[in-house]
């Protein structure tokens, strides 16, 4: 498996996980494009199964079997290497690790500003807590893979700390605008991404369908005689055009466009909602430390619940 991910987690800022998001983009490219091969491959053998009229049915059919031999190793290969199932884990990770690092940062969750808390405390907690997600995902993680994140040194750095030193007027500025802002820009251009790609699949969808349609039509019309179309006869291109048409669909399915839309549109309208509620000089969110200590943990949940979503689709394993 050629993905690369360093041994040793660097210090945390505003950046932290983002060695999980890069692998979980290689992981995510690698399951679409294994799943891609194998559902065309399989198309393609349906394609050449049914054209033996067009060209010698000898290479016809072998041409079919060749594929669809294809199509069952890199089956096979996307199954036993379960990129869906690591993708899903290392973007859970990433996105832990920034929750977390988010809530100590400004002093939410399990991390709040109090008198009776050392800051030291706090720091060891908070290394505790990603020292176990770490330890988490790698036991969650296997093949190769599970090799490249077996160290981690964490470490909180000064830029941190200064953030965690304001007072609650500067912390929440700062989780308004670097999390809550800017992960709502994400969920919503995200959204949109997904509706795109989920609109051109059921256009090319449709027309493999209606191709299909005609076709069937025009083969019903020549067995009755109505017309007389040679080639017709000895080639299915009705079932050829449905194979097409499932292959996208199938590709659509994989890649699950219609529910990530959804999804990343719920998690928008909710964190635009939280932003409204923050800004409402009716609640004591601003006033009082404790109150936007659960503020921030309910976000930060809200947040979580979408990307933790994917387990339930992509593994059968328990994912805290």
């Amino acid at each position: 498996m050629n993905i690369e991910m360093i041994n040793k987690v660097p210090t945390y800022n505003a950046n932290i996980g983002s060695e999980f998001d890069d692998a979980s983009v290689m992981l995510k490219k690698k399951n679409t494009d294994y799943t891609f091969r194998y559902i065309s491959f399989l198309a393609l053998g349906a394609v050449f199964a049914d054209t033996t009229g067009l060209i010698d049915p000898r290479i016809s059919i072998t041409l079919a079997v060749i594929f669809t031999i294809l199509s069952i190793r890199f089956y096979s290969m996307l199954k036993k290497r379960g990129y869906a199932e690591q993708w899903t884990l290392t973007r859970i990770a990433a996105e832990s690790f920034k929750s977390e690092w988010f809530k100590f940062a400004v002093g939410g969750g399990d991390y709040p500003l109090k008198d009776n808390v050392k800051i030291e405390d706090s720091i060891n907690e908070f290394k505790k807590n990603l020292q176990r997600f770490h330890d988490e995902y790698i036991e969650s993680m296997h093949g190769n893979f599970k090799s490249y994140l077996n160290q981690v040194a964490i470490e909180v750095d000064e830029g941190t700390l200064d953030i965690r030193k304001r007072d609650l007027g500067g912390r929440i500025d700062f989780y308004k605008n670097e999390r809550m802002k800017n992960q709502m820009t994400w969920y919503q251009s995200k959204s949109r991404e997904m509706k795109n790609k989920y609109e051109k699949h059921v256009r090319f969808f449709r027309g493999a369908l209606l191709f299909g349609f005609l076709f069937g039509a025009t083969m019903m019309l020549n067995s009755w005689e109505i017309i007389s179309i040679g080639f017709l006869s000895e080639n299915d291109f009705f079932s050829i055009a449905i194979a097409i048409g499932f292959a996208l669909d199938g590709i659509n399915s994989a890649n699950q466009y219609e529910r990530l839309a959804s999804a990343y549109e719920k998690s928008f309208r909710e964190l635009k909602d939280a932003i409204r509620e923050l800004e409402d000089d009716k609640n004591d969110i601003k006033t009082d430390e404790a109150v936007f200590w659960d503020f921030v943990e309910d976000v930060e949940n809200n947040i979580s619940s979408e990307h933790k979503s994917w387990s339930l689709t992509t593994s059968s394993k328990n994912i805290h």
